[in-house]
């Protein structure tokens, strides 16, 4: 499970995209716009080379009201979608 702390400060994503994974699932937060957009896609590929097919997104706020609302969207899509991120071709379990 994500919490706020493990995404970066709100500033950093003035300049950068943060990527992460999460038991197969990856993730990236970047600033689209005025917003943030957090899209998530199944290991093991980074996301500049995975199909956009195989990619979701969603818009939030660039707030850290934002931010905190992507860790909940990030956490519901890990759960609802476990059975995906779990047969993610190179995800080891331990």
């Amino acid at each position: 499970m994500l919490k706020r702390s493990d995404l970066l400060a709100l500033n950093f994503y003035k300049k950068e995209a943060f990527t992460g994974s999460l038991t197969g699932m990856r993730y990236r937060v970047a600033k689209d716009g005025d917003d943030l957009i957090a899209t998530v896609w199944p290991e093991p590929f980074s996301y500049d080379n995975t199909s956009d097919d195989k990619k979701q997104s969603e818009h939030f706020p660039y707030s850290e009201e934002g931010l905190n609302a992507i860790v909940e969207w990030l956490n519901r899509i890990r759960e609802e979608q476990k059975e995906t991120w779990e047969n993610a071709p190179f995800w080891v379990k331990r």
